[in-house]
């Protein structure tokens, strides 16, 4: 079960959030626009999920363009740095281009990715991974994808971009 730490002193920046993640090895770091902390143990039944679904968009770059990123990439999607890593992710070429021009394309991106998956863990509620979804959607996301590996469920919101296919039961079955 992931836990929450009221930590803001931790994290007021960028800096403080790469020292807290790099001496905590084995846990994937979330920020919220509060400051406060949420440590999620790796698994890793759930690395192979993430993974196969990183393939896929992985995949889908190589025609498309763009980047696929891994669960271990965190993005500032909101106002105030609310840090969020989505098990599987990719950006168009354009607005990774926009980033760059703009000075901004270092540590944490301050954007929400044009994709994101997100698979529910053994310690997650599936309401949790479903609300990871639906808040890349509120920040800017195209596309997102919430996975409930016990019930099979997939939820998808937004529209995916043209000629992206996703095959959820190799996602799940991995």
């Amino acid at each position: 079960m992931p836990i929450t730490l009221a930590a803001p002193i931790l994290v007021e920046s960028d800096d403080a959030l790469v020292r807290l993640s790099h001496d905590n090895p084995g846990y994937r770091i979330e920020r919220g626009e509060d400051g406060t902390i949420t440590m999620s143990p790796t698994h890793t039944k759930g690395g192979a999920k993430s993974l196969k679904a990183g393939v896929q968009l992985d995949r889908y770059a190589m025609t498309a363009g763009g980047k696929a990123f891994d669960s271990s990439t965190g993005f500032n999607v909101g106002p105030r740095k609310k840090t969020m890593s989505p098990d599987a992710s990719w950006m168009s070429q354009p607005r990774i281009d926009e980033l760059i021009r703009l000075g901004k394309a270092e540590k944490y991106w301050p954007i929400s990715p044009d994709v994101v998956i997100e698979v529910k863990s053994d310690s997650d509620e599936f309401s949790d991974t479903l609300a990871h979804a639906e808040h890349f959607i509120d920040r800017g996301t195209l596309y997102a994808v919430a996975i409930d590996l016990d019930t099979r469920e997939v939820v998808e919101l937004g529209a995916a971009p043209d000629g992206l296919t996703l095959d959820f039961d190799s996602i799940i079955d991995a």
